[in-house]
């Protein structure tokens, strides 16, 4: 007998995780099924997240104020650490294919200012940490 789960494409549907003060907020918009908007979504959520903060999975997320706040890290370390997450928590976006620009400016002696570029599936999504 064939295995019929294997021939059955993924099904990357989430709930939209989008408040009302959210610029991409759609009313009465419970699950979310284009999968960019998917991927863009968990990566909100991944690299606004402190390692720690999910029960269950300390490893999961950005951690990037910790990086902004609390040390000096270089560009290239950065990078590599955010795409370690996207790896192991988004691998959807490798099958997608992302390119990922990243600078740090340093705005005052105690804080950076952070801007991701990301382009996903010829999707600009931007984030800026300050």
């Amino acid at each position: 007998m064939p295995n019929l789960v294997t021939n059955r494409t993924p099904d990357y549907r989430d709930v939209s995780i989008r408040w009302p003060d959210h610029q991409k907020y759609r009313i009465n918009r419970i699950i979310e099924d284009d999968l960019t908007e998917v991927i863009v979504q968990k990566l909100e959520m991944m690299l606004m997240t402190l390692n720690n903060e999910v029960y269950g999975d300390t490893d999961f997320g950005g951690n990037i104020p910790y990086y902004l706040w609390q040390t000096q890290l270089s560009n290239t370390n950065l990078k590599t650490l955010i795409i370690e997450q996207i790896n192991t928590y988004i691998p959807e976006m490798n099958t997608l294919g992302y390119t990922l620009d990243l600078k740090l400016f340093d705005s005052n002696p105690t804080t950076d200012i952070l801007v991701l570029e990301f382009v996903i599936n010829g999707y600009n999504v931007d984030f800026v940490f300050e």
